[in-house]
């Protein structure tokens, strides 16, 4: 593809950029933690791809295009990506993956994928006649975790009232989608790091039990990969039964020389939660809890009116303490703390 052609495609326009972009949900942040390294996107759509187009790939990592292309409507519910692949024979594909996040199947999932199609195509020719003739493809890759079963048509002409005659004659390409829910654990993907967050959106909205899924994610995890605060922080937002004890009993089994950082990650989401929710009833103790939980793992047994001083703190001043009980290296700098407040 000419230079300046695809990768120059999303400059100001009719695109919405990732700057407007709402990013409020974890899934949201969880799928672009995913797919921003080319190595796990590869990953990806090597294996959620048909074994047919997947072969027809080259080796080199696919390129991550800048732009994004969710409808402004639906900006807190999805998440998508543009990649640029390189083929074998020569000639460039485009690979278009989504993310959907509603619990449910959106049935006008066929008419946003084309017009999304519509504003790359637009972008890409910039009403050159040349470019028109010979447009790259477009491959759109839909993943959901939703419990419920995906009975949307995979095509635009499957939803059209008309005979199977004129069907064919209006046929159009499909999308592929990538079902996170009947697909074995063990088989979510080659690659164990994005098999981890894959498993962690599988389970968002289906029953299982939150310390069994924080364990077998812990278990598979590499320890220090990019996806590990992304993957351990989305668990904590969408399963609100993982409480302080139990991340610490799954931790001193699955990881012991981790929970450090596995604890010091936990208060910190904990907290972002309470701040974005607003305390209840009950969560300024929750708080108190983590950040003695931390302080415990860190520096051992405390001494004893540390703890009284920590439990009557107001909320406010729990989470301007956070950061302190995360990197003080000695419990004595933690406690200068109790003299400013």
């Amino acid at each position: 593809m000419v230079a300046g052609g695809v990768t120059g495609l999303y400059a100001a326009g009719t695109i919405l950029p990732h700057a407007a972009a709402k990013l409020n949900q974890p899934h949201d942040l969880l799928f672009r933690a995913l797919c921003d390294d080319p190595r796990r996107a590869g990953v990806l759509i090597r294996d959620y791809l048909p074994e047919w187009i997947a072969s027809r790939l080259s080796d080199e990592p696919p390129v991550l295009l800048d732009g994004s292309f969710v409808d402004p409507r639906l900006s807190g519910s999805q998440s998508d990506r543009l990649f640029s692949v390189a083929l074998r024979g020569g000639g460039t594909i485009l690979i278009y993956v989504l993310m959907e996040h509603k619990s449910t199947p959106d049935p006008e999932t066929p008419l946003q994928l084309q017009d999304y199609r519509t504003g790359i195509w637009r972008r890409y020719a910039n009403g050159s006649a040349a470019r028109l003739r010979k447009l790259p493809p477009i491959i759109p890759l839909v993943f959901y975790h939703g419990r419920q079963a995906w009975e949307v048509p995979a095509t635009l002409t499957d939803c059209l009232d008309a005979d199977e005659e004129l069907r064919e004659y209006l046929h159009d390409q499909p999308y592929f989608l990538c079902n996170l829910g009947p697909v074995p654990d063990r088989e979510l993907a080659s690659d164990a790091e994005v098999r981890t967050a894959l498993l962690s959106l599988k389970y968002s909205h289906r029953e299982i039990d939150p310390e069994v899924l924080l364990e077998a994610v812990l278990r598979e995890l590499p320890d220090g990969a990019y996806l590990e605060p992304h993957v351990i922080c989305y668990i904590l937002a969408t399963q609100p039964l993982i409480t302080v004890d139990v991340l610490t009993m799954v931790v001193r089994r699955a990881k012991p020389h981790r929970e450090k950082v596995m604890l010091s990650l936990a208060a910190k989401e904990w907290m972002k939660q309470g701040r974005a929710e607003g305390w209840q009833e009950g969560q300024a103790d929750h708080a108190a809890r983590s950040i003695l939980t931390v302080l415990n793992t860190r520096f051992g047994q405390l001494p004893p009116h540390v703890e009284p001083w920590v439990r009557q703190l107001t909320t406010e001043q729990l989470d301007k303490l956070l950061p302190r009980a995360v990197t003080a290296p000695l419990i004595d700098e933690f406690m200068a703390a109790e003299r400013s407040h």
